[in-house]
């Protein structure tokens, strides 16, 4: 047995973590407990000893002061819980706040994550998001509207290429020779690479006439295959495909039993309005700005007031680490 599985014994025996597990279970949703004393890694041990033990709820969301900080917590997360579902859930952009750079693998980890809650209506197993204000001052798309603009590709079905090339198209896809970042496709003969903007890995698809063969995903770097498929789902690209009104925040999404675990409450409300004000002076910017991608996330204004996220937080068991209520 490894320290760390020792420590997390120890954790999940301690006093304070077994009165947190009965108060969740006994008050229910919307309670809020205020932790003191804590420190660095003992916010990890402390969620991930509560989240083992609370086998009714499957979904925990922590809420870090910075990028830096949730970084550091998905790695000693990922530790602790061996084999379970631990997410990142990153801002777009290259540095948080600063908006004039996209990142696309960020902006891909965010579209997995809300992939995969939207497409199963819950979360499998149980599951821990990490995440930073940045990250949340951003909506996401409803379970809804996505699940609608959602396309399945099933092993067996018929496809027609031209049909899956306008499709792939209006959803925002470009065709390149090879595909080898999220956003593209590439036809030839009969098969079928496309990159699409919820999945780490691109899909390839092989049709017999007018038939799909196989499904399989493959490393772009070597074109190896991965894994073999019976479906997939092309996902549109979610930061750029929607209007305002067809998205909410992060919390609109969640699992209504999930746990909010928030570092510090009044630092996530100043930082969103940091955010929220950052966000007025770039957008008076945009005219001068070649990048349609940032234009059309602007135009839309697909961000939270400060406001907003404190009425979703109501909804949700809230643990503040800071011991301030």
């Amino acid at each position: 047995m490894s320290n760390l599985t020792h420590l997390l014994a120890a954790f999940k025996n301690h006093p304070s973590v077994q009165q947190i597990t009965q108060t969740l279970v006994e008050k229910g949703t919307g309670e809020k407990l205020y932790l003191k004393g804590l420190t660095g890694a003992q916010e990890s041990f402390v969620l991930a000893a509560s989240a083992v033990k609370l086998s009714q709820i499957n979904c925990h969301l922590l809420v870090a002061n910075s990028k830096e900080e949730a970084a550091y917590r998905l790695n000693d997360l990922e530790g602790l819980l061996t084999g379970e579902s631990i997410y990142f859930f990153p801002d777009s952009f290259k540095r948080p706040a600063f908006f004039d750079d996209l990142n696309p693998t960020q902006m891909l980890q965010r579209s997995e994550l809300i992939s995969k809650i939207t497409g199963a209506g819950i979360l499998e197993g149980r599951t821990v998001v990490v995440t930073y204000p940045e990250a949340l001052f951003e909506k996401v798309v409803k379970p809804e509207v996505l699940n609608q603009s959602r396309i399945e590709v099933k092993k067996g079905e018929k496809l027609d290429a031209d049909f899956v090339i306008q499709v792939l198209v209006e959803y925002g896809f470009e065709r390149a020779d090879f595909v080898y970042e999220p956003g593209q496709f590439s036809i030839r003969g009969g098969i079928i690479d496309l990159f699409s903007f919820g999945n780490e890995l691109p899909y390839r698809i092989e049709l017999f006439d007018d038939e799909v063969e196989t499904i399989r995903t493959f490393d772009p770097t070597t074109q190896l295959s991965q894994k073999s498929l019976t479906s997939l789902s092309i996902v549109p690209n979610l930061s750029t495909r929607f209007r305002q009104d067809q998205k909410v925040s992060l919390f609109g999404i969640l699992p209504p039993k999930t746990v909010l675990w928030i570092k510090d409450y009044q630092f996530l409300l100043d930082r969103l309005q940091y955010c929220f004000e950052r966000a007025e002076q770039f957008a008076g910017k945009l005219t001068a700005l070649d990048t349609s991608e940032l234009r059309e996330i602007f135009r839309d204004r697909a961000f939270l007031y400060p406001g907003d996220v404190a009425e979703d937080i109501a909804a949700f068991t809230q643990i503040h680490l800071d011991g301030c209520p």
